[in-house]
């Protein structure tokens, strides 16, 4: 309230200098209590003025000349916060897009490293495909082999029980 206060006293003070200042122009065109006004105390220069309804059109159209320019102002405001709002906008919508880019190329590389580690897992799952069969076969040849000493082992025993038997007997003939 205190602001709106010394808004219009400033406001008032300003539009009083104008009037003075138009009227002092033309001093010669006023009437004798027009200019027995001028020549107050300057105190009471809004008393006076409105005393006399002559000087108030004057005024008025300083006042309304005053009120235009602050309108062009405020249109031309207007129209610049309008543009702002507009490159905002697109400021936004841009960073938007990049974002959007960003995360697209973001998850292609990811894409791209998921699809590099399935061919590793079919790879390594052949490779292991590969080591199952070989071991495989591996423990076939092993359980072969195992089978072959098992019997070469026991040809062996055969043998040695033969020959004994063998050498026993003529070491009984021998005697």
């Amino acid at each position: 309230m205190a602001t709106e206060i010394d808004f219009l006293r400033d406001q008032n003070q300003r539009l009083n200098e104008v009037l003075r200042r138009y009227q002092m122009e033309d001093f010669s065109k006023y009437s004798l209590v027009q200019k027995a006004v001028f020549k107050g105390g300057g105190d009471d220069t809004l008393e006076n003025t409105l005393v006399d309804q002559s000087f108030l059109a004057p005024l008025i159209i300083e006042y309304d000349k005053h009120l235009e320019e602050l309108n062009g102002q405020l249109k031309y405001y207007q129209k610049q916060m309008g543009e702002m709002k507009l490159q905002l906008e697109n400021v936004i919508k841009e960073n938007e897009r990049s974002e959007l880019s960003r995360q697209k190329l973001h998850t292609q590389e990811l894409l791209s490293q998921l699809e590099m580690a399935n061919e590793k897992v079919v790879e390594n799952e052949k490779l292991i495909l590969e080591h199952q069969e070989k071991a495989n076969r591996l423990q076939r040849r092993l359980s072969q082999a195992e089978q072959r000493a098992a019997s070469a082992s026991q040809q062996l025993s055969v043998i040695t029980v033969q020959r004994r038997k063998a050498a026993s007997m003529m070491n009984l003939e021998n005697i």
